[in-house]
């Protein structure tokens, strides 16, 4: 293995734990072999099928057929999810990935950035969404929007606001 396949697979475990956690998406004792399968089976698709589109500037509806894409992909594997994964958890799934490939120079700048708690929280007072149940294309692109507001006002675009707004608990 070399030096940046080592790192994409490092990008890979931090974007399931980030996407994953706490979202409960697991059949009750499913097995661990089975949830690599899955998780091997959702990163294959998503780095031969969806990031390729990314090596070039991508608009905002494209962008959201391609989360669309990642949650209609996973309604397959019912033997492990309890459903398919939500637009939500799809949608830092894919704006992980994007940031962690654009960090490293693989990817041109991703259209948005991953929302999550953290970052509604240098947006909003309150209240705010939990990005898990999110399942509302126009609830996140009113924090995507918000968000580029802020963006402006700094001379920054969506993805380096985020950036450098980003806080890691």
């Amino acid at each position: 293995m070399n030096k940046q396949n080592f790192l994409i697979e490092e990008i890979w475990m931090l974007t399931f734990g980030g996407a994953f956690q706490h979202s409960g998406i697991y059949i009750p004792n499913t097995k661990e072999k089975e949830r690599t399968y899955f998780r091997n089976k959702l990163k294959g698709y998503i780095e031969q099928i969806v990031l390729k589109e990314y090596k070039k500037p991508v608009s905002d509806e494209e962008h959201i057929e391609y989360i669309i894409g990642i949650s209609n992909y996973t309604a397959s594997f019912k033997e492990v999810l309890k459903a398919p994964i939500n637009f939500g958890i799809s949608q830092k799934l894919l704006n992980l990935a994007l940031k962690y490939y654009w960090c490293l120079g693989l990817l041109s700048e991703p259209p948005h950035f991953p929302v999550d708690r953290i970052i509604q929280q240098k947006i909003y007072k309150q209240p705010l969404i939990n990005w898990t149940q999110l399942d509302s294309v126009d609830m996140y692109m009113q924090i995507i929007n918000d968000a580029r507001v802020l963006a402006k006002q700094n001379n920054l675009s969506l993805a380096q606001w985020e950036l450098q707004n980003f806080v890691r608990r």
